[in-house]
């Protein structure tokens, strides 16, 4: 991607990563989430969290940044690889069909 914007098809993998963040530790928020050389990349505010807690977070968080490395862009599909250069991770289909931007 050439900016910050996510990817259309990152929509699911958000969602479920604000609902596993709210979940497991209300008082911690996201204050920036951007994509960024094809993977997901997430600033949390995890001041109010102790030590425990923050490591919970970080492995929480490392979850969904890698599941962002195989998620395709373009439908969301698991199938996604990053096609070169322009670090876009997308799947065969969704590639080949040139759909989506990405």
């Amino acid at each position: 991607m050439s900016d910050d914007r996510l990817p259309i098809g990152w929509i699911g993998l958000v969602h479920d990563l604000r609902l596993a963040l709210h979940s497991a530790h209300p008082t911690a928020a996201i204050t920036e989430m951007t994509a960024d050389r094809g993977w997901l990349h997430v600033d949390v505010d995890d001041s109010q969290l102790g030590p425990a807690q923050r490591y919970q977070l970080g492995r929480l968080v490392q979850g969904f940044v890698t599941q962002s490395l195989h998620t395709c862009g373009c439908c969301g599909s698991g199938h996604g690889r990053d096609r070169g250069t322009s670090r876009v991770v997308t799947c065969d289909g969704c590639e080949k069909e040139a759909i989506c931007d990405a």
